[in-house]
């Protein structure tokens, strides 16, 4: 953390006319962190850009003493007493800061995060708790900074498991599906991490930046191994799958006495398994709908030969689908070593 007293409070919050900066607080000899005007250096804000508008308890009209000011400018207005206690690192921090004189000119801090990210640490520390106002992004950039402003265990811990349990419990989450993933599995969420893994089927685990941002975030290549593992599952179920259809029964002589046509047609129908399968929980009312060889409209969008399953069962291929589905992996199976929840029971 940069952070920098702006004197008495400039109007603008800018930074205007400011001489020093605190640089990122060092343990001083003795274990104990330097205070608020130790290790003082130059610094030169940025000019304010941000399209960020502050909400209460920190806007302009709530109460607070000081003013915590992120790099991109945005003002947050702060109770001192709300923050000192919270961590070791705020405690350290205001030891030699006056009081302020004055409701109209507040001490101004500068900090080195944006305004998102300094909104979210102080929505982790504040009493008031709106957690439901950090998106997964910045509870990772978070989870990156609590070591560096001393966030103990039990709050970050609660935090991430808003967040966790705001995903599992909410509408599946498509777009940030591998980094609340990985914070999941970074946090020992065992129920969790099994159910966002439903939701990455589409992702493309080739891509090495997604591999290296899961692994970085998750704090461990078994979270991408898992996933990998109920890749290599789901292959060797698909059999199973193709079984539930009696293709050596329903396919046409021609068909089926090739073992050359017989093979390419399995692999057609295991490709359009295969994409069926990506949604993250299939159902199944109609087998031939389900795997697009035949729509509603009587319209086949996987082409073969009309006297192929010409006088199959429908009813009975679909419910022997249906059960092969149910057996079918959706989730994974490796899960991280410890289960966070096991020490509330």
């Amino acid at each position: 953390m940069e952070a920098l007293e702006i004197g008495e409070g400039h109007p603008t919050g800018q930074g205007i006319g400011v001489d020093h900066a605190i640089t990122t607080l060092q343990v001083a000899p003795g274990g104990r962190l330097p205070s608020a005007y130790e290790q003082m250096e130059d610094v030169t804000p940025t000019p304010n850009t941000s399209l960020f508008v502050v909400p209460p308890p920190f806007d302009e009209s709530s109460s607070g003493d000081c003013y915590f000011v992120s790099s991109d400018g945005i003002r947050f207005k702060v109770l001192r007493h709300s923050l000192v206690h919270t961590t070791r690192y705020f405690e350290d921090f205001f030891q030699d800061v006056p009081p302020s004189t004055s409701h109209g000119d507040l001490p101004a801090f500068y900090f080195d995060e944006k305004a998102i990210t300094l909104h979210s640490l102080l929505i982790v520390l504040y009493p008031v708790h709106t957690e439901e106002f950090i998106d997964v992004q910045s509870m990772l950039d978070l989870i990156e900074r609590q070591e560096k402003y001393a966030i103990p265990d039990s709050t970050m811990m609660h935090a991430v498991s808003v967040i966790v349990g705001r995903s599992y419990a909410g509408p599946a989450p498509v777009d940030d599906v591998m980094d609340v993933y990985a914070i999941g599995w970074s946090s020992g969420y065992r129920n969790e991490v099994k159910h966002f893994s439903r939701f990455t089927h589409r992702v493309d685990l080739t891509d090495q930046n997604i591999v290296d941002r899961l692994i970085r975030n998750s704090g461990t290549s078994k979270s991408y191994m898992a996933l990998m593992e109920l890749r290599r599952e789901r292959e060797a179920a698909l059999d199973g799958l193709i079984e539930a259809l009696e293709p050596k029964k329903h396919f046409c002589l021609s068909h089926s006495s090739s073992d050359t046509m017989f093979f390419a047609f399995i692999s057609m129908i295991k490709t359009a398994a295969r994409n069926a399968l990506l949604e993250p929980c299939p159902i199944c009312l109609d087998a031939f709908e389900f795997l697009g060889l035949q729509g509603t409209d009587e319209t086949r969008t996987v082409t073969w030969c009309s006297t192929c399953y010409s006088k199959a069962n429908k009813e009975k291929l679909t419910n022997q689908l249906q059960a092969a589905i149910e057996r079918y992996p959706q989730t994974i199976s490796i899960l991280p070593d410890g289960d966070f929840w096991g020490q509330w029971i």
